[in-house]
C-alpha cells in the first residue's frame, strides 16, 4: 500500500507543518488542534492546507469539510476547530467495515497481481458495474445521504455517490494496491453548464493520465449494459475540452495507456475505422467501440458506419436489425450496437 500525498508536497515548509499537525489531530479526533503558527495565519493559507489534506486523505471521510474553522488566543497561538460527522467510536466501527470491503475487493478482483494498468482497469470496471451516480446526493433535506455521497462511505457502504465520493474511493483502492493516484477538483462542462467536478490523476508506468470514472459511469445508459472507456487515461489535450482543474497538476502528455491505444482501436483515418467495422461484421460481432484521432468527428463516423451496417444486412435480406449509436465528438469516441 502506498500513501500518495501529492498536494502535501506542493505546500511550503510552514504549510506542511500545519498540515501534519492538522492531520494528526483529526486522526486523534481532537476538537481543538493546536498548529505551529504564531502571528499571522491568512485565511488563504488555511484553505490551501485544508484542501490539500482532504484531497490527499480520503480515509478522513468523517471530517466536515464545510464547517471547519480556526481561531487564535490573545498570544496569537492558532488552533483548528474541526467538526466531525461521527463519534470516535463510530469512526472505528466504520473504518473496520471499509477496510474489510477494500480487502475483499482486492481479493475478489485479484488486484495484488498484474500491471498497474491491469489493476486500474479492473477497478474502473468494478465501479461501472456496481456504483451508481447519486442524483440525490446534493439534496440538503437528506443530510446523511449528502454526507455519504461526497466521500468514500457512499461508495463502500451504499454503492452510490457523487463525483467527489467516487474519485476519493478510486484513490483509496488504487493506493491500496500500490498504484499512485490523486484526486483532482475543478469544473466540468456538462450540457452547456459549468459545474464543480472531481476526477483522478493515475500514474501508470511513470506517466500520469486523467481518469474520470464518474463520467464513464454516466455514459453507461439504462438500455444497454456496457462499460464505457471514454474517459479512461486521457491526456491534458483531451480532458481540457470538458474539464478544468483548480490547481497545478503534473503534465499529462502521454496516450500510451489510453484504453483505445492499448486495444488498437484508435484510428487516424476513416478508412481504418470502416475496415475495423467491416472485419468485425464478417466475424458476426454486434458491438463496435473505437476512437477517432485528430479532427475526425465521431458523429460523422458513426453515421457512415450505420449506413454500412444497414447495407450489410440488406445484402443478406435481413430487415429486423436495429442499430444504437453513441458518439462523443469531444473525446472522439464512437460506440455502436446491433440488436
Amino acid at each position: 500500500m502506498i500513501v500518495d500525498r501529492y498536494y502535501y508536497h506542493q505546500l511550503n515548509k510552514q504549510d506542511q507543518a500545519v498540515y501534519r499537525a492538522f492531520y494528526d489531530g483529526v486522526m486523534a479526533h481532537q476538537d481543538i488542534i493546536p498548529i505551529p503558527v504564531r502571528g499571522v495565519f491568512p485565511k488563504e493559507a488555511f484553505e490551501r492546507i485544508f484542501a490539500a489534506m482532504t484531497k490527499d486523505n480520503p480515509l478522513i471521510y468523517y471530517l466536515n469539510q464545510s464547517a471547519c474553522s480556526y481561531a487564535s488566543d490573545m498570544f496569537r497561538h492558532f488552533a483548528i476547530c474541526p467538526q466531525y460527522f461521527f463519534s470516535k467510536e463510530k469512526v472505528k466501527e466504520y473504518n473496520r467495515k471499509i477496510e474489510k470491503e477494500v480487502n475483499s475487493l482486492a481479493g475478489k478482483l485479484n488486484l495484488t497481481s498484474g500491471t498497474d494498468y491491469e489493476k486500474e482497469i479492473k477497478i474502473h470496471d468494478w465501479f461501472c458495474r456496481n456504483i451508481s451516480y447519486d442524483e440525490e446526493g446534493i439534496d440538503r433535506s437528506k443530510p446523511m445521504r449528502m454526507i455519504a455521497s461526497h466521500n468514500i462511505f457512499g461508495v463502500f457502504a451504499h454503492h452510490r455517490a457523487q463525483c467527489e465520493g467516487i474519485a476519493k474511493a478510486v484513490k483509496v483502492l488504487l493506493n491500496a494496491v500500490d498504484v499512485r493516484c490523486i484526486v483532482v477538483t475543478g469544473q466540468s462542462m456538462k450540457n452547456g453548464k459549468t459545474v464543480p467536478h472531481a476526477w483522478n490523476l493515475v500514474n501508470i508506468d511513470g506517466q500520469p493520465y486523467h481518469l474520470d470514472v464518474t463520467w464513464d459511469i454516466g455514459a453507461i445508459g439504462s438500455s444497454f449494459k456496457r462499460i464505457p472507456y471514454d474517459y479512461f487515461n486521457l491526456s491534458d489535450q483531451l480532458i481540457i475540452k470538458e474539464h478544468n482543474a483548480d490547481t497545478q497538476l503534473p503534465s499529462c502528455s502521454s496516450m500510451q495507456y489510453n484504453y483505445f491505444k492499448v486495444n488498437k482501436k484508435a484510428f487516424w483515418m476513416k478508412s481504418q475505422a470502416l475496415a475495423y467495422v467491416e472485419k468485425a461484421l464478417q466475424k458476426g460481432d454486434t458491438e463496435f467501440y473505437f476512437r477517432m484521432e485528430g479532427k475526425n468527428a465521431a458523429s460523422d463516423m458513426a453515421e457512415k458506419i450505420y449506413d454500412r451496417i444497414c447495407a450489410f444486412f440488406l445484402e443478406k435480406g435481413i430487415t429486423d436489425k436495429r442499430v444504437k449509436r453513441i458518439a462523443n465528438d469531444k473525446i472522439g469516441t464512437c460506440w455502436i450496437k446491433i440488436y
